[in-house]
């Protein structure tokens, strides 16, 4: 921590991490996106107790410790860019309600993202939640957890959205636009470190959108 501490930049306020099973996943989710924009070194933290530390330590050297995973998080970000993801998120608007009825059982909100660049979706953490690993450590050890909902963030500058809104628009109850947004789940699940409980559906769907994509192209 010290020498993370050493190497933050002078606008970085707080220590930022991330838990999970593998390093490599860690380091290449949609967590870490937008830290990696701004040059924020994020910790990856994937022993079983390093998430009870972090919460336990809360700050070191007067930094706060930040989970990327948390629904709080707060990043820099100009008034430019504010501006232009608050519009790309009102045109939205129609589009994330009607995903937030879909999901309607597995999540608690769905809402514009400052926090992605490159991913479509992230599954988020409200304050006093428990990760996925967390939830996956406890069950281990027979633990008895009830798995807490989650906020999907979604990139509202990402293409995909762009085409789900254009189809969205035409047909508000569009079969297409809850398979997409299924996916999308089962997606989100996968990148925080959760089990999926039907992979076999996952699949199947993937598979469909694939070949869809495949007869469009060759059409084309």
């Amino acid at each position: 921590l010290e020498e993370y501490v050493a190497r933050m930049p002078l606008r970085q306020e707080g220590i930022y991490y991330v838990v999970g099973e593998s390093g490599d996943a860690l380091a290449s989710g949609p967590y870490v996106e937008a830290l990696r924009k701004h040059g924020f070194e994020c910790l990856l933290l994937t022993d079983p107790v390093d998430e009870w530390v972090a919460e336990s330590l809360r700050t070191f050297d007067g930094k706060p410790l930040v989970s990327a995973m948390a629904a709080n998080l707060k990043l820099p970000e100009s008034e430019e860019g504010k501006k232009e993801r608050e519009q790309k998120a009102a045109e939205l608007g129609g589009l994330l309600a009607r995903m937030k009825e879909i999901l309607a059982g597995e999540v608690s909100d769905v809402r514009a993202s400052d926090r992605l660049e490159g991913s479509p979706c992230c599954l988020v953490v409200a304050e006093g939640q428990p990760t996925a690993f967390l939830e996956q450590v406890l069950k281990a050890h027979g633990r008895p957890v009830e798995r807490s909902k989650r906020i999907l963030e979604v990139n509202p500058t990402h293409p995909l959205f762009e085409a789900m809104k254009a189809v969205h628009g035409r047909d508000p109850a569009s079969p297409r636009i809850e398979e997409w947004v299924q996916v999308l789940y089962d997606q989100a699940l996968l990148t925080e470190g959760s089990k999926l409980a039907d992979p076999n559906r996952f699949a199947r769907r993937v598979s469909e959108l694939l070949t869809q994509a495949a007869r469009m192209g060759a059409e084309g």
